[in-house]
């Protein structure tokens, strides 16, 4: 039978660093994946470029997650973002900065993250097993003893950290063995849906600006009373919405949906105008150039494409300014202020990068990422009731989680 100090359940962000941090402490450590390949998820993110971490500031980084974020508050402080960045060029990889904010290796290639893990986690002497899923979490008298895999082998350990990612991305590897394996244990999951993922509305006609790209607009939802949105670059497709804004809000979007009722989405193409200004603008156009086309006028604020076909839905082709009244002007201001659509058909995980949802989070101690209800169980990583958006966030937490989990089953904090 194997024994050793430390097992980690995943190879991705969240399990190589906590191998890493377990082994770099003494910890006998093995990482075991269901999966042929380490961090295969991993090697895919960024389009293969590995996107790891950002520029934000810690407290920006953690508001950025929601009204949860501050969750993370020790898993940053234990693991920043600059002790990767020194670890990453201890390996021989580089990292870069682009946009100003967004970390990616210099070379281009996620899975040179993925391998300057493994040869420090096996020089720290963490060993690594493929193809062993992990089929039970053994516990004895309310405390971790070892893990089952579905071969039958049992491995002991006093600590046992679930690293194994979420549902999303089920090509790469994305299952809800490490949820239910928490379920086992009696821990609640608030079930999961898609995020990072495309939105699909119900109404066709956006599908005549496939291609169209707004660099600045914001993309909301209603939710309840309340009303959530996320700005940033848009990407109009032939059945919704991509781009940051919607892959941002798409988890929300998803969540209403999952509640049986469809989704009240509005897009703001000019977030920094709001309704009067957008209705003095037209106004002035009627009187300053009355012969001009309206969707001229509104092609010199907004992409031309969008500006035709709004004003040809609203007043028909080839409408001149002079003709439109206040009460039109009115109407076109409101509706450009917010656009709506409904989704009724949520994103399905095979196009999400993450999931929105995972162990709740009031039954794990901030402070060591361990189990509230079985002593030397740990999480870390995806796993967690906890997304944020895209841009380097969700890894930069995966690692953070993942290195507190394996220094506090170490004994190392």
């Amino acid at each position: 039978m194997d024994s050793f100090d430390v097992i980690i359940c995943g190879s991705g962000p969240a399990g190589l660093s906590a191998g890493l941090a377990a082994a770099s402490h003494g910890a006998a450590a093995v990482i075991l994946d269901r999966d042929h390949m380490a961090g295969r998820k991993l090697c895919a993110t960024g389009n293969g470029r590995c996107n790891f971490s950002n520029t934000v500031h810690p407290l920006k980084f953690m508001a950025d997650f929601g009204r949860h974020g501050r969750f993370m508050i020790d898993a940053l402080r234990a693991a920043p973002r600059e002790f990767f960045l020194e670890l990453l060029q201890q390996e021989g990889i580089r990292p870069t900065v682009e946009n100003e904010q967004y970390y990616f290796p210099l070379n281009g290639r996620a899975s040179d993250v993925r391998d300057a893990f493994l040869r420090a986690a096996k020089r720290a002497g963490a060993e690594t097993r493929l193809s062993a899923p992990v089929v039970r979490i053994l516990v004895e008298n309310g405390f971790a003893a070892g893990v089952e895999t579905e071969s039958g082998t049992v491995i002991r350990a006093p600590h046992v950290i679930l690293a194994c990612g979420g549902t999303a991305a089920p090509a790469l590897g994305g299952t809800a063995s490490g949820l239910e394996l928490a379920k086992a244990l009696g821990h609640g999951v608030r079930e999961p849906v898609a995020a990072l993922a495309p939105v699909h509305v119900d109404d066709p006609w956006t599908a005549e600006l496939a291609g169209l790209t707004v660099a600045d607009a914001e993309l909301g939802v209603t939710v309840g009373t309340r009303h959530v949105s996320m700005r940033g670059s848009l990407l109009f497709t032939h059945t919704g919405f991509s781009g940051p804004a919607a892959l941002n809000l798409s988890g929300t979007v998803n969540r209403v949906i999952s509640g049986g009722t469809p989704a009240r989405v509005f897009l703001r193409v000019l977030p920094d105008k709001k309704e009067q200004d957008l209705y003095d603008y037209l106004v002035s156009e009627r009187e300053n150039v009355p012969d001009h086309l309206l969707k001229n006028s509104l092609a010199r604020i907004m992409p031309r494409s969008l500006a035709a076909l709004v004003c040809e839905r609203l007043f028909g082709e080839d409408f001149h300014s002079k003709r439109l009244t206040n009460a039109g002007a009115h109407e076109l201001a409101h509706l450009l202020d917010r656009i709506p659509f409904t989704v009724s058909k949520p994103a399905s995980m095979d196009e999400a990068m993450a999931m929105d949802g995972g162990v709740l989070l009031k039954e794990v101690d901030p402070r060591t990422m361990e189990s509230r209800l079985v002593k030397g169980v740990h999480f870390a990583g995806e796993i967690l009731d906890l997304t944020g958006p895209t841009g380097g966030y969700n890894i930069q937490f995966a690692l953070s989680s993942g290195r507190l989990a394996g220094l506090a089953a170490a004994g190392a904090l």
